[in-house]
């Protein structure tokens, strides 16, 4: 469990270290080959090409013909830059296991492939692919360290392409270090000039560096590449709004409303310069009014109800009844369980991180393999709530919202998985209604329930 919650958490090295102690304890076939599986990708991810062929061999030996330990085998090859062989492997993987390969674009990788074999592209080429796939889960899931490090592994790969220079702009902007992101974006301009979140990316950096007149043009073409982009039209106001050019701001704001005219923010900034109402919220949701009218109906049941506030944020539960989450401060934000009873424990606070990256590996397998929803509630003592949802329809993702960053090196308050699914994997049975709650006030501990 700890390996793969190092895996979750992509702390490679620690989880190597955690399954060669496990391959030690263990001699069925079953678990020797899960754990050889592991080792593979965690080699791959550390760039150890031959210790991840030599993982995959243990695996073949335990699964002679194993589909995915060919195709893994086949992406260790294109990593480590050994064309010839991937597209060996790929073809073998194609042709035996045709369903497989159109699910995982196969044909559309040997074309790349076959590119660079002709030397039309470097072989850094597919590394760049293989990463930038892996990259919208580390940004779904506020993982900027590891976006940094995959970026800079992408530009290694092949400094010509814009793809590394513009997420690792990204990341450094998330990470508030401004003038490493600018020098970043304006290196991925350099290599394609007319790329909208680019140019966007440019003039944002330069008003976070306090450089508005420099900012503008930017945003102008970012603009024009994207006449309807709001954030852009934003930016726009705020930029002149600095410089003291205050119809003009006027006029990019009321722009902005014109195309997203439920725009809170732009909404408030009208407000506060005295051109327009008081915002005032949308109706809260069906959803939301149910929580409302639940909570002081799950509460009145509560016996011996244990309260913790923070700030605007109360937390009400009551083992043998259920939980009650309200936010003072932000109606739409809350939750109501009654499902009666449920467990508490204790959790020390050197597990909590891998409680955290078993989360997260759950959150990126059900990608591929779950048919209903999660959800992620994560409390910080000293900041806003964060809410993710995953939507899923015939094992493929079809809604993720995520307002927030899931910052697994902070240690949350309250941490709540909620999942309601038939999800399989490889690392156990199905798993039906699991519902974990995390509180760390004043102590660690887990409020545990079964729903099914």
């Amino acid at each position: 469990m700890h390996a793969l919650a190092c895996m979750g958490d992509e702390r490679s090295d620690e989880a190597v270290a955690a399954l060669q102690r496990f391959l030690e304890l263990v001699h069925t076939p079953e678990e020797c080959r899960m754990a050889y599986f592991n080792l593979s990708a965690c080699y791959l991810a550390l760039e150890q090409y031959d210790d991840a062929l030599t993982a995959l061999d243990e695996v073949e030996r335990y699964t002679p013909d194993d589909p995915t330990a060919v195709q893994g085998r086949a992406v260790v090859y294109a990593c480590a830059g050994r064309i010839e062989e991937a597209i060996a492997a790929f073809e073998q993987f194609a042709r035996r296991w045709p369903r497989q390969a159109r699910q995982h674009k196969t044909r559309d990788i040997l074309r790349q492939l076959n590119h660079i074999q002709r030397g039309k592209a470097p072989p850094g080429d597919y590394v760049i692919g293989h990463l930038e796939e892996q990259i919208p889960h580390n940004v779904e899931l506020g993982d900027w360290d590891i976006v940094e490090r995959k970026a800079r592994r992408m530009i290694v790969a092949n400094p010509n392409r814009s793809e590394g220079y513009f997420s690792l702009g990204v990341a450094c902007v998330e990470q508030d270090r401004y003038t490493e992101s600018l020098d970043a974006f304006l290196k991925a301009h350099d290599r394609v000039s007319d790329h909208e979140p680019t140019l966007y990316n440019i003039g944002h950096a330069y008003l976070k560096l306090d450089k508005p007149e420099q900012a503008i043009p930017w945003l102008e073409r970012a603009l024009h590449q994207d006449p309807k982009h709001v954030s852009a039209l934003y930016q726009l106001g705020v930029a002149c709004e600095r410089l003291r050019r205050r119809d003009e701001a006027l006029a990019w704001w009321r722009r902005a409303l014109k195309i997203d005219p439920s725009d809170y923010m732009i909404q408030q900034r009208l407000h506060e310069v005295g051109q327009g109402p008081e915002p005032v919220e949308p109706p809260l949701s069906p959803t939301m009014q149910q929580v409302h009218t639940l909570a002081p109906v799950v509460k009145a049941r509560m016996k011996r109800p244990t309260v913790h506030r923070t700030d605007a944020v109360t937390l009400t539960y009551d083992g043998r009844v259920g939980f009650v989450l309200e936010d003072a401060e932000n109606r739409r934000n809350g939750s109501v369980y009654a499902g009666e009873p449920f467990h508490v424990a204790r959790i020390a606070d050197e597990d909590l991180l891998d409680l955290m990256g078993m989360v997260k590996l759950l959150l990126r397998m059900t990608n591929g393999t779950n048919t209903r929803d999660v959800a992620v509630l994560v409390y910080y003592a000293d900041r806003p709530i964060f809410n993710y949802q995953a939507r899923f329809s015939r094992g493929e993702q079809v809604f993720f919202d995520a307002d927030g960053r899931f910052v697994v090196t902070e240690m949350p308050r309250l941490f709540k998985l909620r999942m309601d699914s038939d999800l399989a994997s490889s690392y156990g049975d199905p798993m039906q209604g699991t519902l974990i709650y995390l509180n760390q006030h004043p102590r660690p501990g887990v409020l545990l329930s079964t729903m099914g």
